[in-house]
């Protein structure tokens, strides 16, 4: 219950009171690092576009892990994974499947994918479409290379289509544009005050929690010394 958070032992908040500083710290360096990291990828033209064949790492060498990715989109199998709890959509994440811009089919397991956040327009799907390839439209993806494995693409896969048993491929694309998406999130700052208010609250609080404790302390001891 949520009420027994507020009767643990003063020491516990003495002791969660200076590590919630020091994650702010972290994070406020962390978000300053990754926020100087999108402002250099931005003074500068975006990478080369690189073929999803020519791909043999989940690192870009770009800042950001920033990539301009030319595929093939497999519309006809793109899933939507939707998170729910209690009965109501929560989040939800559109998942494209990707292939060689040579492949003739799309029978092969599914190998990399572009993941979106929710759903996507027609119109920014038209602003990536460059060509039709052998066995489906060409996409020229700008965004970021996430990494080589995808928890989440197998679960929205499942039943439906194979994912490969090897290294895995996943670009989240820029929707809105390069620059909006390289922007800085300036997100540093208020996770480090947060952090501090929060640390604060919980010294405060057991601080107070543990006067009430040491004066009903006294309280009982005082029949006892009077006896």
């Amino acid at each position: 219950m949520l009420w027994r958070l507020f009767r643990l032992p003063p020491v516990v908040y003495f002791v969660l009171a200076p590590i919630f500083v020091l994650l702010g710290i972290a994070l406020f360096i962390q978000g300053n690092s990754e926020d100087a990291e999108r402002a250099a990828a931005l003074s500068h033209a975006a990478p080369e576009p690189v073929a999803l064949q020519d791909v043999t790492s989940g690192e870009t060498g770009s800042e950001m892990n920033e990539i301009v990715l030319v595929a093939q989109a497999d519309f006809d199998n793109a899933m939507v994974l939707e998170r729910t709890k209690r009965g109501r959509t929560r989040s939800s994440e559109t998942f494209i499947p990707l292939y060689a811009t040579d492949a003739a089919d799309f029978s092969a397991p599914v190998a990399a994918v572009m993941e979106i956040d929710g759903s996507v327009s027609d119109e920014a799907l038209f602003q990536m479409y460059v060509e039709d390839g052998p066995a489906g439209p060409i996409f020229t993806i700008n965004g970021v290379l996430d990494g080589t494995s995808n928890l989440d693409v197998p679960k929205a896969f499942e039943g439906i289509k194979p994912v490969s048993d090897g290294p895995f491929y996943t670009v989240r694309p820029f929707l809105e544009g390069r620059e909006e998406g390289l922007k800085p999130l300036n997100a540093g700052t208020g996770l480090l005050i947060f952090a501090l208010v929060l640390a604060a609250l919980l010294g405060g609080y057991g601080y107070f929690r543990k006067t009430r404790l040491d004066a009903a302390k006294k309280e009982e001891e005082a029949p006892l010394a009077e006896g």
